[in-house]
């Protein structure tokens, strides 16, 4: 499944959750060696957290988007069209962003050049 835009879809998005994962293993590795403090374990916990709200929203859309393909569709939408439907809109969007920003940036160029 292709969850483009979600954090940690991506592969540093990968290695973040992994490694934010593996940080409290290591710091209890420093602490037993009298290396660590509560600065860093502040720190582990808080990378740790955001790696596990990533987890869970990674896993609550798929489970989301699994149920709505499952359910009768309000506007006769459903199965695959249903999962492809936000990225068709997102790309809608990002090409009329595109549009747009363009046609800024050739007034904005145009107007340098005539001062």
């Amino acid at each position: 499944m292709n969850n483009a835009g979600l954090p940690g879809t991506g592969l540093g998005g990968l290695l973040y959750v992994g490694l934010a994962l593996f940080m409290p293993l290591a710091e209890l590795h420093r602490t037993l060696r009298g290396r660590s403090s509560r600065e860093r374990w502040r720190q582990v916990g808080t990378q740790f957290a955001l790696a596990c709200g990533i987890l869970v929203s990674l896993v609550g859309t798929g489970l989301l988007f699994l149920r709505l393909i499952d359910s009768p569709s309000p506007f006769g939408v459903a199965g695959p069209a249903l999962l492809l439907s936000p990225v068709v809109l997102a790309a809608a969007l990002l090409a009329v962003l595109v549009a747009v920003l363009r046609v800024w940036a050739w007034v904005h160029l145009s107007r340098q050049q005539s001062d």
